[in-house]
């Protein structure tokens, strides 16, 4: 009689790596998207004397990343983003980070599969 026998432990071995590279390519999914909506916002943020522009960043965190105009060079930057209905220069406008991010999930969704399809290959 033949005989195979089959050890679960490798198994849930290979399923917990498989998760923790999951969980490290996840982070490079969500910090690759930061970046590009701060690109994209740069296009759209109001500019007089540049200061608001410029205040620009990302903060990429533990489990998660941020993207932010602000704090203390330019403290109106959340009043700015929220009122879409002021008349800015040169066609920038309020919505800077919101617009596009909205306008870009497509895009964000197909580049975050690609990210973490690249552990399967």
């Amino acid at each position: 009689m033949a005989r195979v026998t089959f050890q679960a432990e490798s198994f849930f071995k290979g399923l917990t790596d498989l998760q923790k590279r999951m969980g490290q390519q996840a982070l490079k999914a969500v910090r690759s998207v930061a970046e590009d909506v701060l690109r994209r916002s740069q296009a759209e943020v109001p500019h007089d004397l540049c200061t608001l522009q410029n205040s620009g960043h990302t903060e990429h965190l533990t489990d998660h990343s941020i993207v932010a105009y602000g704090g203390n060079a330019a403290p109106y930057a959340a009043k700015l983003h929220e009122h879409p209905e002021y008349n800015f220069q040169k066609g920038r406008k309020g919505k800077y980070l919101e617009d596009p991010l909205k306008n870009n999930i497509p895009l964000y969704r197909e580049k975050y599969g690609m990210i973490i399809g690249e552990i399967l290959l």
